[in-house]
């Protein structure tokens, strides 16, 4: 009884505070630049892994901030449930743009706050076709300065799944020549990849040292990744 009230509560103050926060900040977009819009939406995020903590009693560190270059790079992270798609707005120093599903910018509201942070969408038509709009919209946010954080699973995954990965984020980071940079947490273990978090515990994300940069061979460098984060993800287990 317990862990379902704890569970439908969060629900209730992630939907809500994201609805509210999202019409509240959406007028002033157009006001202000665009880093000042995403310190707009951190805010929210911040105020997400506060509440996560008082209501479910999950926290949540990171390690490894030193592995992160000071230049623009490209994260590879696991992708285990919905809570760091908005954590690591929240946790990283670093201005960060997702590469996430083009059908996100559907949601009401939440949508189009997606749509003013100026990350980079996904529209899955044509592989050929949507590999080089994804590479175009990586290489302009690199420019900015960006870390472009890529789920190179694909989807959502359960903690204890093998980990298999796409060489997409790889073959990006051949082709726009910055660092890759293999990150692994274990938030599957309380927040599940369908479903909220209903019980306590402490996430932990493992940011691990970049890969050589010098190395050109997506199929050699993903599987150094590949290496590294499961290296990390047995410390997690």
């Amino acid at each position: 009884m317990r862990r379902t009230l704890v569970k439908w509560l969060f629900a209730t103050y992630l939907l809500g505070s994201g609805t509210i926060w999202s019409i509240l900040i959406l007028p002033l977009f157009p006001f202000v630049g665009r880093n000042k819009r995403y310190r707009l939406a951190k805010m929210w995020c911040r105020a997400m892994v506060s509440m996560m903590r008082v209501i479910t009693g999950v926290t949540c560190s990171i390690e490894g901030l030193e592995h992160l270059p000071h230049g623009p790079c490209i994260v590879l992270s696991r992708h285990e449930s919905t809570w760091e798609t908005l954590a690591f707005m929240a946790l990283f120093p670093r201005r960060i743009s997702f590469v996430f599903k083009h059908d996100l910018m559907k949601i009401p509201f939440f949508g189009c706050v997606l749509r003013g942070l100026d990350m980079v969408s996904l529209n899955r038509g044509s592989i050929r076709q949507a590999h080089q709009a994804v590479t175009r919209e990586c290489a302009a946010r690199l420019k900015k300065g960006d870390v472009v954080v890529i789920f190179p699973e694909g989807t959502r995954v359960p903690h204890d799944a093998p980990l298999k990965l796409a060489s997409g984020g790889v073959r990006l980071a051949c082709a726009t020549k910055v660092p890759v940079v293999p990150i692994v947490h274990d938030a599957g273990k309380v927040w599940p990849a369908k479903g909220w978090p209903d019980h306590g515990g402490h996430i932990r994300v493992i940011v691990t040292p970049c890969l050589p940069l010098e190395c050109e061979v997506p199929q050699e460098l993903n599987r150094m990744a590949q290496a590294q984060m499961d290296e990390a993800l047995a410390v997690l287990r």
